[in-house]
């Protein structure tokens, strides 16, 4: 594997692929100039990221190839035995640890290269309004949702392993069912 990426002292947005994640959420991440993380199918929102973590083999398997057609950015997953060249397994990194879900591992590949500051946008956690993501529910036999209820005590490791680090992460999304991190605005992350 090759070196993760340098994001010492710097501020990374991750982005989660809830149904409140909006283009403009998307914009302004990028024009912040802050490193990118992206989860799942958000790849299409933002093919500009700079990594794309995507924790099901059977997501992978049925995206590998629009990824490949769009986005420019590192592919990881936490796999072993990943499949797809070009998909970069963290399971080998020993600092990173793996919280067994896209967007928890987008925080923690987050804090792993660095990040001082975490800001998360599209991490509802939550049905919004019915919808399981900001696309739409994903096809055929592919998963979406179906251990929601096990996603807040995977975030509250996160936070706790975050707190422990010393790394601020602030929840900005539109809306969101987590309660681990401090809620803020988008337009009000701290400089």
């Amino acid at each position: 594997m090759k070196p993760l990426p340098d994001w010492r002292n710097r501020t990374v947005a991750c982005l989660a692929s809830g149904p409140s994640l909006t283009v403009e959420d998307c914009v302004r991440a990028r024009e912040s100039g802050w490193a990118t993380v992206v989860t799942n199918t958000t790849y299409q929102l933002c093919p500009w990221a700079d990594a794309l973590f995507a924790h099901d083999s059977q997501w992978w398997k049925a995206h590998i190839a629009g990824v490949r057609r769009c986005f420019a950015g590192r592919l990881f997953s936490p796999s072993l035995h990943v499949l797809y060249r070009g998909v970069e397994s963290l399971a080998v990194n020993i600092q990173w640890r793996n919280f067994h879900n896209s967007g928890a591992n987008a925080i923690s590949l987050a804090m792993v290269c660095g990040a001082s500051r975490i800001v998360l946008l599209g991490f509802d956690c939550a049905l919004t309004g019915g919808r399981s993501h900001h696309h739409g529910d994903h096809p055929g036999a592919l998963r979406n949702c179906d251990t929601i209820d096990k996603w807040p005590a995977q975030f509250a490791k996160v936070a706790a392993y975050a707190d422990k680090r010393r790394i601020l992460v602030f929840n900005a999304s539109r809306v969101s069912a987590l309660t681990c991190f401090p809620r803020v605005a988008l337009e009000q992350v701290p400089a």
